[in-house]
């Protein structure tokens, strides 16, 4: 990393109630959002010490006090319930305070704020990007079903929406057509097809909303960015150890968690994958995750919400490729992209649109699963102590 990032780490660091020397500053380049380093402390002693340091994006997150009200809320709450089952094995992320007592903090640049958070590294730990075994998957549908169930009492109305609208698919596509009147004129043109594949699905965008706000499926508190790789395993045991990644964690509903959890584990490539004949979605990962996830979460899902998660995999897809699209018709603004890949946001919409061409084929296959594996664990599904 540059010089001048790593004085703003050690600038940072002496905001907060952090013992010993830096002797080590690493960049984590996993995310999209938001900068991270992973930074090495040595107290007088020689013992060493892992933290996170993360640069939130304005950008994306236009609150940062609301947002890390939201993550200090679920963080306390999930590290209490843990606790209370005296379950040893898993984790809450732990965020460190400042020297005044507070979760984030900022330096200037100019006229501008860029703030900061810290947290604790989870030692002996691993992710991974892609899932390549069912017992992986399974782990990574449970790790998130099992959040979600320990997150069951929330009251989620003391949660903020720190993006507003962020999984109203209706409004992301909306937005995408709105830009294209807007945008980069010189890009339009790129997009007909990719466009009009989107505008074909155009009814199938609002069942989920619709469903929140017809009261036919509840409000929970949803993770809502259900990534492989916002799933740490234990390096030892390889059991989950704890969801990360809260930044977008808001009311919503339990499908854009699974929908996405899906979309992200059982894909057969990257996101950023340019031969399309690869991208697809497996169906042993999908069963393998379905059965994590709702070994925690089947007793407590509403049939409303059962019919719906084969297609909320398909409508998370959609949404995350008018995401991409739009991101790239107004400039790459939100999602970070390779300066040596000029249409890196557009190849990942292309790549969205051709797993979800191939859910569409397996929808058949999906659902009935589904409703196999909820029928199998309805009333049996725990939390994990």
């Amino acid at each position: 990393m540059n010089e001048e990032a790593a004085k703003k780490i050690e600038e940072i660091i002496k905001h907060y109630n952090i013992k010993g020397k830096c002797i080590n500053i690493e960049e984590n380049h996993t995310g999209n959002i938001n900068s991270t380093y992973i930074i090495t402390m040595e107290d007088d002693l020689g013992n060493i010490k892992h933290y996170i340091v993360q640069r939130i994006n304005t950008n994306a997150f236009k609150r940062p006090d609301l947002l890390m009200h939201n993550i200090e809320s679920i963080t306390n709450h999930l590290s209490r319930e843990l606790k209370a089952l005296n379950d040893n094995k898993h984790q809450a992320l732990e965020l460190v305070k400042t020297i005044d007592d507070e979760v984030y903090c900022y330096i200037l640049q100019g006229d501008n704020r860029e703030y900061y958070r810290i947290y604790n590294y989870i030692e002996n730990s691993k992710s991974y990007d892609i899932v390549k075994d069912c017992e992986t998957a399974y782990k990574v549908g449970q790790a998130f079903g099992n959040f979600q169930m320990l997150l069951r009492d929330f009251p989620i109305n003391s949660l903020a929406f720190t993006i507003p609208d962020f999984h109203n698919t209706p409004k992301r596509f909306a937005q995408l057509e709105e830009d294209i009147f807007n945008g980069l004129k010189k890009r339009i043109p790129e997009i007909g097809q990719e466009f009009y594949t989107i505008y074909l699905n155009k009814k199938r965008y609002g069942q989920i909303i619709n469903a929140l706000n017809e009261g036919r499926i509840p409000w929970r508190v949803t993770h809502n960015d259900t990534k492989v790789n916002n799933v740490m395993i234990d390096a030892t045991t390889d059991e989950f150890l704890a969801v990360i990644d809260l930044d977008t964690v808001m009311p919503g509903s339990l499908l854009y968690d699974y929908g996405d959890g899906i979309r992200s584990t059982a894909a057969t490539a990257f996101e950023n994958e340019t031969d399309l004949s690869k991208v697809g979605l497996d169906l042993e990962l999908f069963k393998a995750y379905t059965d994590g996830f709702l070994s925690e979460m089947a007793s407590c899902i509403t049939e409303e919400e059962v019919a719906l998660m084969g297609e909320s995999i398909r409508i998370i897809t959609l949404e995350l490729a008018i995401r991409f699209l739009d991101d790239y018709i107004v400039g790459d603004m939100y999602f970070k992209v390779d300066p040596n890949r000029p249409r890196h946001n557009l190849e990942r919409a292309q790549n969205q649109l051709a797993l979800a061409q191939d859910i569409a084929k397996k929808m058949p296959d999906i659902e009935k699963y589904i409703k196999e594996c909820y029928k199998r664990y309805r009333g049996k599904s725990r939390i994990i102590i």
